[in-house]
């Protein structure tokens, strides 16, 4: 039979290999960029307009899954909710095209190109989102609808965690093709 002793030690020992393990589950807030899709006139597309051009979009860019779903903004149109936050629900939706990553606690989203009525889109995001970043769900604000290749500048962007990025900060890249 064994000792008090030795059940006592050999307890400690399964309980250290096991509990450090299991501290190290986490949870974090997903990595999401949002982007506002606008038609040639500069109008944001319905929620049936922007599900067709998702549909054109595989489920999955890099380590983004790519949806449809909506961002809810304040008065001003340019401040925007988190969808955990209580005011949510009573802010301004517009449908939106997320890239978004819930598995892990980081995503890098390079590009994604956009067709609607014959014209293409490309636009090159390059918009990395760190495991610790506050700034994780980023909402961009898009050009008219056009053909072209554009990059999202973002040197002047404050990283604000609710404000969304201007049109103002995509650039057309000259001489690229799509």
């Amino acid at each position: 039979m064994k000792s008090p002793r030795t059940i006592t030690c050999f307890c400690l020992l399964i309980c250290g290999l096991l509990l450090p393990a299991a501290s190290y589950a986490q949870s974090c807030n997903p990595a999401v960029v949002t982007y506002i899709v606008r038609d040639e006139a500069g109008k944001v597309l319905s929620t049936d307009e922007l599900k067709t051009v998702a549909s054109q979009l595989p489920k999955q860019i890099g380590d983004a899954t790519t949806s449809v779903s909506e961002t809810s903004f304040t008065d001003d149109h340019e401040t925007y909710y988190w969808p955990e936050s209580v005011e949510w629900a009573q802010g301004n939706k517009l449908p939106s095209l997320q890239f978004s990553n819930a598995g892990i606690c980081a995503m890098r989203f390079s590009e994604v190109t956009l067709t609607r009525n014959n014209k293409k889109m490309r636009l090159i995001f390059n918009i990395e989102i760190l495991r610790f970043q506050e700034d994780r769900r980023p909402v961009v604000d898009s050009l008219p609808f056009q053909n072209g290749t554009f990059q999202l500048d973002l040197g002047n962007w404050m990283h604000h965690t609710d404000k969304m990025i201007p049109a103002s900060h995509w650039k057309r890249m000259r001489g690229r093709r799509i």
